[in-house]
């Protein structure tokens, strides 16, 4: 059965001194809260789901334009975690459906079923809209140590593939005071990282801890 089915979810999600009432039609609201650990997190992991949908929807149809089925599997795979975070159970169904097929091969069973699935991912987009503005908190003072341990924990993650982990430390990394050029590194890798460019974003990684 499809969870998008189940209409309206909302929970209500206590955090210290305010009250934050996230309801997205479609999503369990509060299996994602769970996977992400707090509301807060899982608003920020909102963000950045409405910042990449419309390119990972625009890398699967191009992998399959141009029959690449281990790029194609690949990235369908990371939309069905994706997916699983959020909440959107029945999308991440669908993904996994497609990665199952990729995995075997079989691109012209895929084309046919991935226009439905993207549509309706792609029709998270107006949905995740509200949630889109950043709260500004007091961040922690610059530590060298705490990020390069941060960093080198990073590198890990990839190196295992390991896609929710590597997402958690990104924004943990965030959370520290730097300067503009550190800031725009940090920015650049974790463009990398929800980009699934994991042998780049390491190199970049060892290059901002040889500079601290």
């Amino acid at each position: 059965m499809n969870n998008d089915k189940k209409g309206n979810y909302m929970q209500s999600c206590d955090n210290g001194d305010n009250t934050h009432d996230i309801s997205i039609p479609g999503v369990d609201v509060a299996a994602g809260i769970r996977q992400c650990g707090s509301p807060e997190m899982y608003k920020d992991f909102v963000r950045d789901v409405y910042e990449v949908i419309e390119k990972r929807c625009c890398e699967v149809e191009r992998y399959l334009a141009c029959s690449d089925p281990a790029n194609f599997t690949t990235t369908v795979h990371a939309l069905k975690t994706t997916c699983r975070m959020l909440g959107a159970t029945g999308l991440s169904e669908n993904f996994f459906e497609l990665e199952k097929i990729g995995k075997v091969g079989s691109l012209e069973r895929a084309a046919a079923l991935t226009p439905d699935v993207l549509a309706r991912f792609r029709g998270l987009i107006p949905l995740l809209e509200p949630y889109l503005t950043k709260e500004q908190g007091e961040k922690n003072p610059f530590s060298a140590e705490e990020i390069s341990s941060l960093l080198t924990e990073l590198t890990a993650k990839t190196d295992d593939f390991d896609i929710t982990g590597a997402e958690e430390i990104t924004k943990k990394l965030f959370t520290y005071e730097c300067d503009k050029e550190l800031s725009d590194r940090l920015t650049r890798l974790s463009e990398l990282v929800n980009d699934l460019d994991y042998d780049e974003a390491g190199e970049l990684a060892a290059a901002i801890i040889k500079s601290l």
